[in-house]
């Protein structure tokens, strides 16, 4: 379930199906991976929504070359949106997180010009925190908001190289599918999650942080199969 083939394959079904797809992608760990898919999407002319995670220990959203790329990504035709971790700090408002995202928006928004419609969706780590309902009303008053589930759409994710449920069920029994995956986990063969990771090639100190975000997905994947 996790080549670029078995991908565009479960896609294609959804579309031949008659769904009507909200197609995100959480930029969790390697802009280089999201910006192949990006060109594969582009490709098949199907647009997505890249967001993307301004503190994410792996890379560096706004060092030259990967804001190049996420350009790149948008010049592709998609949605460039920002991915916020609550994690980060603690202490925090919700009028404090409110402004938070706002200027890491603004960030972004800096850096790439002009975005069509701004966006954002919470990365959840396992040892993360949810957004509560006070930060989501906040959110929703700067028209800037994107649910992680709507009443009228199923939602489904392939969070930890792992999909809870069917993704062709899913698309056979509902109109309105919200699909959320994460670049990281597709390559041209089916690899485990650990190979998904390990193979990115990044150096010493991102390999031990690769190594400890290993662990953290195989407690997140016990903790959900134990629910």
């Amino acid at each position: 379930m996790f080549s670029y083939d078995d991908y565009f394959d479960v896609l294609n079904m959804g579309i031949q199906n008659g769904c009507n797809i909200f197609l995100r992608h959480d930029v969790d760990i390697s802009i280089d991976k999201a910006l192949k898919l990006a060109e594969m999407e582009s490709n098949r002319k199907i647009k997505a929504t890249y967001y993307i995670l301004l503190t994410s220990p792996f890379y560096n959203a706004l060092s030259p070359e990967n804001i190049q790329k996420i350009k790149m990504i948008k010049e592709l035709g998609h949605g460039i949106g920002l991915h916020y971790d609550l994690s980060v700090k603690d202490k925090m408002t919700p009028e404090d997180v409110k402004n938070e995202i706002m200027i890491q928006y603004g960030l972004l928004l800096h850096h790439l010009d002009h975005l069509p419609a701004a966006s954002v969706t919470f990365h959840k780590p396992v040892t993360g925190v949810d957004a509560n309902i006070e930060i989501i009303n906040l959110l929703n008053q700067e028209e800037i908001y994107c649910p992680n589930y709507d009443a009228k759409y199923k939602y489904i994710s392939d969070s930890g190289h792992n999909w809870r449920e069917d993704p062709v069920e899913a698309m056979m029994k509902h109109e309105n599918i919200h699909i959320n995956t994460h670049p990281v986990w597709y390559n041209d063969t089916e690899l485990s999650m650990e190979d998904c990771l390990l193979n990115l090639r990044l150096d010493i100190e991102a390999d031990k942080r690769i190594l400890k975000e290993v662990k953290v997905i195989k407690d997140y994947l016990l903790h959900i199969s134990n629910e």
